[in-house]
């Protein structure tokens, strides 16, 4: 059997109609769940508990994945770790025409049992990257950013200062600074 903790084993199910079956699953997650600034790495021990249901032609696989995210804050670049639970819930066919009539999509391919297993990689990729914050900031997560977080520059027009991130930057193209308000080219250059 795989180690896949996404990969569930429905052998039980597929042979009792209507009766909820208790499925948990560990081990390394095998693939990266969520954006670049935070999400759960590839490698990550994940659990998967899972209620799957035979309704016939189909199961009904409801299962939350608790893991680890790790990332960086957005604003100051401070490390951010936490548990989190993704949630999914779907139904899986057991033959390809199990959907018809109104109900069936033209073009979407349904979620399919294969081999006596289920796959919830994709809808564990497709939750993460809906539900964990795309710019996550500290604030989200009960801490404070680092006092090292520099002041947005441009904001308050009072003063012009460089944002050190963006410092080697200016050295390389020191003609930036000479756009309009408005990111235009002055009048001479067009």
């Amino acid at each position: 059997m795989s180690n896949d903790p996404f990969l569930l084993d429905v052998r039980e199910p597929l042979v009792s109609v209507g009766t909820p079956h208790h499925v948990t699953t560990a081990g390394a997650a095998t693939v990266r769940l969520g954006g670049e600034m935070l999400g759960v790495a590839e490698g990550a021990p994940v659990e998967v508990v899972a209620d799957i249901t035979n309704l016939g032609e189909s199961l009904l696989v409801d299962a939350t994945a608790h893991a680890r995210v790790t990332g960086q804050c957005s604003r100051c670049l401070s490390e951010i770790s936490e548990d989190v639970s993704l949630h999914v819930s779907d139904v899986f066919g057991t033959t390809p025409d199990f959907i018809s009539g109104d109900d069936a999509e033209e073009g979407e391919e349904p979620h399919m049992v294969e081999d006596d297993r289920v796959d919830i990689t994709q809808l564990l990729v497709d939750e993460a990257g809906l539900n964990l914050p795309f710019n996550p900031v500290c604030e989200d997560y009960g801490q404070t950013c680092s006092d090292a977080t520099p002041a947005p520059d441009g904001v308050s027009g009072e003063e012009e200062v460089v944002d050190p991130r963006w410092a080697a930057l200016a050295d390389k193209f020191p003609d930036m600074g000479e756009t309009g308000n408005d990111g235009a080219e002055p009048e001479e250059d067009r």
